[in-house]
């Protein structure tokens, strides 16, 4: 890993000046034969008994650069004599260096994208975002940071060390956005520094393939660090509205990454940026509005929120959902996009209905006294929007609000309204079954016989 960073770092302020007359096909970096013949000799040579002849092929090895890397990286894991190991090992940063440094120059000789290249991220960062023009310049952004690439290479490794490398550049780059005093004593500060672009966008797009339980949560001054927080700075808000060099490139990420978003904490933070702005626009978004009123551990008044959203976009196309929501009780193949791959489309989910959204409290006595509190439930608020989607009165079914307080409520304003015990709650439900029932009669064109005709 040490070695692997010194190499990024030694390369990456290459990608600012690239190198001129680079072939853009990989295969010509391919190591002719008689290259590795001669590393091998001198890799040899590394355990000689005799000092000089160990200087002489190691400044030899150090001189072909990436020509020995293959024969150095061998003789560091596989060598038995310590004297090569170590020697190899001193080696093999450099040579590493150089040969990242010539894939990167072949990369970016590559403009029309005809060949595979082996870098970091670059075979993920295509299934995600295309060779497109576009979407070569945001990748060539993200190459300037020698973190972004510590972290892409990690990512390759598999979702351990992605994890690992994923959560160290979400702390970083939030750290660097805290102003902070230096020192003991010092008045210095280090001013605050909003995340690049590239750097957001690389975060995201390690977020999108390394499951969330495989990276580690940190809190930085009492702030839970996630890839949520990236998203919702400057450079990611401007992205999505339009605005910078690699917008275009960077809402197609954006929608990627927000449909892969399981984390319950990611979803609770995210529904109040999911019904605002440009993002309602996403074809992501009403898929991860449901998905965060049907999975477990989200926060309940961010369910609410979720509801109040769908409702906001979709009115009574969203009736479904809601009645469903109502019987806690979710089909699978209705709402797929909303639930994991692979779940049987006709399983029935629970939703957690009677997940707390908010308390209410009423103050039955002006004068002061204890007031009473009761819950709104998820089940609550999908019921009041049923309701008022009907052309109904919440107060017509029990819903009460605060004492002395004459208005009628809305289903949005969750603290304004409640039922005042769970009988309430069951005979309104009851009410509402009799009422529907009623109204499915008069739609068939059934004459109900009155008490006077009895």
């Amino acid at each position: 890993m040490i070695r692997l960073r010194a190499a990024l770092f030694a390369c990456a302020a290459l990608v600012a000046a690239p190198a001129l007359g680079a072939s853009p096909d990989p295969k010509d970096l391919a190591v002719a034969p008689e290259e590795l013949s001669k590393a091998r000799e001198l890799v040899r040579r590394l355990g000689s008994e005799s000092y000089r002849d160990r200087e002489e092929a190691t400044n030899a090895l150090a001189k072909m650069g990436r020509l020995a890397r293959q024969v150095l990286a061998e003789a560091a894991s596989a060598e038995t004599d310590p004297e090569i190991r170590t020697r190899a090992l001193r080696l093999l940063p450099k040579s590493e260096a150089d040969d990242l440094q010539a894939r990167i120059e072949t990369f970016l000789a590559d403009k029309d994208s005809k060949f595979e290249h082996n870098l970091p991220g670059l075979k993920t960062f295509r299934a995600t975002l295309g060779t497109s023009a576009g979407a070569r310049a945001l990748y060539v952004d993200i190459l300037k940071s020698p973190y972004n690439l510590d972290m892409l290479a990690a990512m390759d490794r598999g979702p351990v060390e992605g994890g690992r490398a994923v959560s160290d550049r979400r702390n970083t780059l939030y750290s660097d956005m805290i102003q902070r005093n230096v020192g003991r004593v010092s008045a210095r500060t280090t001013p605050p520094k909003q995340p690049a672009l590239a750097d957001i966008a690389a975060v995201l797009l390690a977020e999108t393939v390394i499951p969330y339980d495989a990276i580690p949560k940190a809190t930085i001054q009492w702030q839970q660090v996630s890839g949520v927080l990236l998203f919702n700075q400057n450079a990611s808000i401007m992205a999505i509205n339009g605005s910078g060099a690699h917008a275009d490139v960077y809402k197609v990420l954006a929608g990627r990454w927000l449909a892969t978003r399981n984390d319950p904490q990611d979803l609770s933070q995210l529904v109040y940026q999911l019904g605002n702005g440009n993002l309602r626009n996403f074809p992501e978004t009403l898929p991860l509005l449901r998905r965060i009123v049907v999975q477990d551990n989200v926060q309940g008044y961010a369910k609410g929120q979720a509801l109040n959203f769908l409702v906001q976009q979709r009115g009574k196309e969203e009736a479904a959902f809601l009645k469903a929501v109502m019987r806690n009780e979710v089909r699978v193949g209705d709402y797929p996009e909303a639930f994991k791959k692979g779940e049987n489309p006709d399983k029935l989910v629970s939703v957690g209905a009677e997940t707390m959204v908010t308390q209410v409290w009423f103050q039955r006595n002006l004068n002061g006294g204890a007031a009473d509190i009761h819950t709104v439930t998820v089940r609550d608020v999908a019921f009041a929007f049923t309701i008022t989607q009907a052309g109904l009165n919440m107060k017509d079914f029990g819903f009460e609000t605060a004492p002395h307080q004459s208005f009628t409520p809305t289903p949005a304003g969750f603290g304004q309204y409640a039922f005042t015990s769970e009988e309430k709650r069951q005979s309104a439900f009851v009410k509402f079954g009799w009422w529907q029932m009623k109204e499915g009669i008069k739609k068939r064109g059934v004459i109900l016989p009155s008490l006077r005709d009895r």
